[in-house]
């Protein structure tokens, strides 16, 4: 195995996601060698071929990196104890340069037994729209069915440009696991399965719990969105007694639903039924209507924003919408009776950016939904409910999977925020990088907020390389550290100040051009480690060490996922003392998805939200009064 496929199998992603297989059984084969002149002119694989595999940082280079990044994270007897690790490690023929070799062959993963739901899916809320009634709500699913489909075609057709990097091009490969495409849980790793090109001809609607197929082709052709919203009408009007909610096995412990669905696959009926739903080319969640939130807004934010937010990312509770899911779908779109909509992914298939194309391609083919006029055409076959043969063994496992999955949402508080001072426009003026600058705010936040450094995850891209996926950009750095203290204390000079921001700033965009350039620590870090288990050798102390579990502890989880739209992308924290902080910078504002666990009451989004809010807004002062 490439080390860039093993690395991929080891699975460190977004919030050190589970990740799961790819099976190309199902797949078509887009990794196979061909000649760049089969592909068409702009075709989005004709780089693929060029894309260098995903290389292996120097041993010493990555432990020397290590040490940079604890530095500002542990105390000074701490730091030195794990130098001590650090050179046992990094010896002539130690443990380090036997692991690093075993490495460079790659090695595979088991994978976690976590839900994938909150804290591994994440959320995208579209903005909210009007409906006037039931026909408004299924006109607008209509058209998103109708985009989802264009969107498909394109990419059937190979017809998008390939994602460049500057002048570098991205791997394009996650593109063609977004729709047709399933999780499947397994006894040891999940696996992806993605239906091969073609045969794709339906879409699962999810409503009250229950889930039918639709199939959106007459023969060989589509439905129009007239004869999709007369379809869709015969759903909601269907009068046939409410069966269990099976989609809520989809939210519990990995290992749990593995052995449920096992336990449902020995029925011939259930088996077609799985078919059915992996095969989708996704699902669209007919959503009764929401909560109406409780809480008072905090500084800066969205009220309308937060309630669609978590509807898109857990339902809400199953009293509202989260029994109506199949969290292993990789794209779910969600659209309830009042005009919250937006997207649950599943995480394994495709980071960020190329689920932020589907959202916005959808968002820009919106406009004009109200005009679809209903048509509908009898001899079109009605949509088929999928009804399941459960033992009592499967419903115990339902009702708990729902107690469980009503616990996790209970203890999750997420709300969206626009932060209107300035946006990315400003900070380019001072020749500075908006995704540094907004990191330093989230490090400037969160020592104000706790008095000390957070370990931090943000997720770095290394698309550059073929099938590469994410590594960590590690925000919290000696020149981050160094910046905060001067920015709380009474003895520092406004300039001061700003040279410190400046070489804060330059550190991490210093680390962020390392880590898509395949020369961060994490990933490598993991493979050594994993090399270790699956050799079985003794786990040498470095990974045992307090310093090593507090660095992978991320208390500010961070993702950037850039729009022109009002998206807002929210997902859990990857710690209880921790936050989920996602952010969308647009030319004159920043938008940001925040999240905490309630039984925590230490963190708040309201309250890190008003701290941020002084950050960006002295840091801005900072570069503005500093100069006079």
């Amino acid at each position: 195995m490439q080390w860039t496929e093993g690395v991929r199998m080891l699975g460190i992603a977004t919030r050190q996601i589970p990740k799961a297989k790819i099976v190309v059984r199902f797949a078509r084969p887009t990794m196979v060698k061909t000649s760049a002149a089969l592909h068409k002119p702009f075709s989005m694989l004709t780089k693929q071929d060029s894309l260098p595999p995903l290389p292996v940082p120097p041993l010493q280079q990555t432990m020397d990196k290590y040490l940079s990044a604890i530095k500002p994270l542990v105390d000074e007897e701490d730091y030195e104890y794990t130098k001590d690790l650090v050179n046992d490690f990094v010896k002539p023929e130690g443990d380090g340069q036997v692991l690093h070799n075993n490495c460079c062959k790659g090695q595979e993963l088991r994978r976690a037994g976590s839900p994938v739901v909150i804290t591994t899916s994440p959320g995208l809320a579209f903005p909210k729209v009007p409906f006037t009634d039931k026909t408004d709500h299924l006109k607008y699913a209509a058209r998103v069915i109708s985009s989802v489909l264009k969107f498909k075609n394109l990419l059937d057709m190979e017809s998008f440009p390939v994602d460049m990097m500057g002048k570098s091009p991205l791997c394009m490969a996650q593109y063609l696991k977004l729709l047709c495409s399933c999780r499947i849980p397994q006894p040891v790793r999940d696996e992806v399965v993605v239906a091969p090109k073609g045969t794709a001809k339906h879409v699962l609607i999810a409503h009250k719990n229950e889930f039918y197929v639709l199939n959106v082709f007459n023969g060989s052709q589509l439905l129009s969105e007239g004869e999709l919203v007369a379809q869709l009408e015969k759903i909601l009007n269907n009068s046939e007694p409410v069966g269990e909610p099976v989609g809520v096995l989809t939210s519990a412990n990995r290992t749990v639903w593995a052995k449920e669905r096992k336990r449902l696959m020995r029925d011939r009926q259930n088996k077609a039924n799985f078919e059915a739903v992996e095969k989708a080319i996704f699902v669209l969640c007919l959503d009764k209507p929401t909560p109406h939130s409780t809480q008072s807004p905090s500084v800066m934010e969205m009220p309308t924003s937060s309630v669609t937010a978590r509807q898109c990312l857990h339902g809400d509770g199953t009293a509202y919408n989260s029994c109506n899911r199949w969290f292993d779908k990789i794209i779910q779109i969600c659209v309830s009776e009042d005009g919250h909509a937006g997207m649950c992914y599943e995480h394994s298939a495709a980071e960020g950016p190329p689920v932020a194309a589907l959202c916005n391609y959808i968002i820009e083919n919106l406009k004009g939904h109200y005009e679809i006029e209903p048509l509908e055409v009898k001899h079109l076959e009605s949509p088929s409910k999928l009804k399941w043969n459960l033992s009592s063994k499967v419903k115990e496992a339902i009702q708990q999977s729902a107690a469980d999955l009503d616990s996790m949402i209970s203890d999750i508080d997420l709300r969206c925020f626009v932060y209107a001072g300035y946006g990315k426009d400003f900070v380019k003026k001072q020749k500075m990088s908006p995704d540094a600058w907004i990191q330093m705010a989230f490090q400037l936040t969160f020592y104000r907020l706790h008095n000390h450094n957070p370990p931090t995850y943000e997720t770095g891209s290394t698309r550059k390389f073929l099938l590469g996926r994410t590594d960590t950009i590690r925000s919290a750095s000696i020149a981050s550290s160094e910046f905060v203290k001067a920015m709380v204390s009474p003895n520092k000079t406004n300039a001061e100040k700003l040279d410190l921001m400046r070489k804060a700033l330059a550190a991490h965009t210093k680390y962020t051009k390392e880590t898509v350039e395949g020369q961060a620590i994490d990933r490598h870090l993991l493979g050594l480690k994993l090399a270790a288990i699956e050799s079985r050798m003794n786990l040498h102390e470095l990974f045992i060490d307090s310093s090593y579990q507090y660095a992978l502890h991320y208390k500010l989880s961070t993702s950037q996922v850039p729009s022109n739209h009002e998206l807002f992308l929210s997902f859990g924290p990857a710690t209880p003392d921790g936050y989920g902080v996602c952010y969308n910078p647009q030319k004159s504002k920043f938008i940001f998805g925040v999240s905490t666990v309630n039984s925590n009451p230490e963190t708040n989004p309201g309250h890190f939200a008003a701290y941020l809010q002084r950050s960006l807004d002295e840091m801005q002062l900072l570069v503005t009064t500093a100069r006079l």
